[in-house]
Order: structure tokens, then sequence, then C-alpha cells
């Protein structure tokens, strides 16, 4: 799966890092290093600091020879590394850390002993760690991985959404997740596309409009496809919501169309669980909320472009401002909701009396 992110191992930066990067300073922050660079941590607490925020893993190995190297990106209550791992690595994690860990091994394996039981994530699978566990992970020479931190809160708080009561204590997720089924895999590939774009610099998953409700599916994406006591419950009819709670989240959607609104957020401001704010939208409107919120941006693109000099704009940037990533779908629902091309609509701009 390396290749998915569309960058070579960094062996040689793993060993034995340039001039250029040994002028890196480890302990700014990761903003401005940008979110493209490699990091090359000089010693074990640096890495605890980058991984953590805090100095809250203990190395159980050698410390003379640490070697590994890292790049991070951020989106939300969602951090992803790109991790290579120069030396065989033992590391001892506390109870502090409260977040929700993945690690999805590209080569080599990860073993983590949880709750005394030892359990080893391969490339054709994915290994789980929960807030309150104390863990011991052992990393070999060369292991190259992706590690998922979750805000507790943020996972908590979605799947409280989805079934429709608050969850207590933290979700006791299985060790390990297979990464065989569909659902998993496509999961995954969603995991690798945030990673190479948060990793590549000026990509549009940087900007929260887009970024924010992607990670939010990536978040609901792991409570589908990872086992936990829960997952029944999510598969559960809801209750329908009253019109009422509906109308309130249209209002937030006309209103606020222009920013990253995310179904969560128009959930819980419309005092209604995710799941029934859905089926509520199906029952009486026939459609989804986020697809209701796509056809407001549409709506407000379209007028964009009537009320736009095609001299100073263009339809890729009216496009993105209102959340369209591909402008070929854009284009497509442009012409089937307008009937005329979007470049057409912003040229109409220019004609005389073409209002």
């Amino acid at each position: 799966m390396s290749d998915l992110l569309g960058t070579k191992p960094p062996e040689a930066l793993a060993v034995e890092p340039t001039d250029e990067e040994n002028k890196v300073a480890i302990r700014a922050p990761i903003a401005a290093l940008g979110r493209h660079a490699w990091m090359k941590a000089q010693t074990f607490g640096d890495f605890a600091v980058m991984c953590c925020g805090q100095p809250n893993l203990k190395l159980t190995s050698d410390p003379r020879s640490f070697s590994l190297a890292q790049r991070m990106g951020r989106m939300g209550p969602l951090a992803v590394a790109d991790l290579f791992v120069g030396s065989d690595i033992s590391i001892e994690r506390g109870r502090r850390c409260d977040s929700y860990r993945v690690f999805v091994p590209l080569k080599g394996d990860v073993v983590s002993v949880r709750r005394d039981s030892t359990v080893t994530a391969r490339p054709t699978t994915a290994a789980v760690l929960t807030p309150e566990d104390h863990t011991e992970s052992h990393w070999a020479t060369g292991t190259r991985m992706i590690a998922v931190r979750f805000d507790r809160c943020a996972v908590d708080d979605a799947l409280s959404d989805a079934i429709g009561h608050q969850v207590r204590g933290p979700i006791d997720f299985a060790p390990l997740v297979p990464i065989t089924s569909a659902a998993t895999q496509s999961w995954v590939n969603m995991l690798m596309l945030l990673a190479r774009q948060l990793f590549g610099p000026d990509n549009l998953l940087n900007q929260p409009l887009v970024g924010l409700p992607f990670v939010e599916s990536l978040v609901r994406g792991f409570l589908l496809t990872a086992n936990h006591p829960h997952r029944e419950a999510l598969a559960g009819a809801g209750e329908f919501v009253a019109p009422r709670t509906i109308r309130t989240a249209i209002e937030i959607m006309e209103q606020e169309a222009h920013l990253p609104l995310t179904l969560t957020s128009i959930a819980a401001r419309s005092h209604a669980s995710v799941r029934s704010l859905q089926q509520g939208f199906r029952h009486h409107l026939h459609t989804s909320p986020m697809a209701y919120l796509r056809e407001v941006r549409l709506r407000r693109a379209h007028q964009m472009l009537l009320e736009s000099n095609p001299s100073t704009v263009t339809v890729a940037s009216v496009a993105y401002r209102w959340g369209f990533t591909n402008l070929g779908r854009f284009a497509s629902a442009h012409a089937t909701r307008y009937g005329e091309a979007p470049s057409a609509t912003l040229h109409t701009a220019s004609r005389p009396c073409a209002r």
C-alpha cells in the first residue's frame, strides 16, 4: 500500500539526514515546519513530544540506536503521521493519552501488547489502541506505517449521535481490524487520500470547508468498519424527527453554506441525533442533509457565476469557494440543474441585459 501515498519511503532520512534536514528545529511547532516536511527525531523524547504533545511514552529499547523519521498533518480532530522506523524500537504507553489510535502498516509488522494479549498488525491488518489502554509496542527496523490519532471526544460524540444516546466510557474497540473486506479497504483508501493531501502543499483537503467533512466521514467510517460492542446499534433504525427540527437544519444550511458545516454540527445545533436527522430528511424531503447542503451550495455558486466578472473570476474559484472539489462533477451538476455549463453562466454576466 505504500505507493498509495505517492512518495518514496525516506530510508536515507531515517538513518542519515542531510545538512539541510539537520537544520530543522525538532521542537518547533509542526505547522511552522510545513505539513509535507520529513522530520528526523534526534531523540526519543523529541518523538514523544511530536507524537503526543507531552512526554507520556517510555522507550524500553536501546536509546542509543533510536532512529525514526516522520511527517505529520492535522485536520480538526484527526492527526495523521507517516512513520519510517530506522531501528528496532520498543515503547510503553501510559494511560494519559486521551485519543484513539490506529496503526496501518505499509511495510513490516507492528506488534502491540494490550491487556496481556499480543497482537501483530501487518499490511493486511490495522492495530487499534483505546484511550485507557496501557500498551507496549514493538516496531522492527524498516517498518513504515500510517499512524492516525482521533480525539476521543470526536469518536465518542460521533457514536453517540449515531445511536441516539450518550456513550459512557471509551469505546472498547477490538485490537485488530482486518483490511480484507470492501468496506475496510475503502476506509484505508480514504485515509491514504487524506494523508497524501495533508502531506502535500496547497491541496484542497487542507481547506477546512473540504477537509472537515472528509475527516468526519473518516471518523464515521472507522466506527462502521472496526469491531466494537455498538456495531449492532449502528445498524438499528432511529426515530423520525419533527419537521421543526428539519426547518432548523435547513436554516443553518441556508445561512451558513459558505462555512465548513458537518453533519455532526448541523444535527447538534438542530437538537437531533445524526441518524434521526438523516431519516427525517429522507422521510420528509426525500433527500439527505448533506445532499440538501450541496444543492444550496450549487444554487449559491450559480448566483455567484451570474454576478461575477469573467475577466477576474474563474469557474474553478467559484466552485472551490462553495466546496466543490471535482470540477467535472460540479459542471455536470450545474448543467443538469440549470441547463448550461458553468462557463456559459459566467460569461452571461458580461453580456448586456443578461439579467
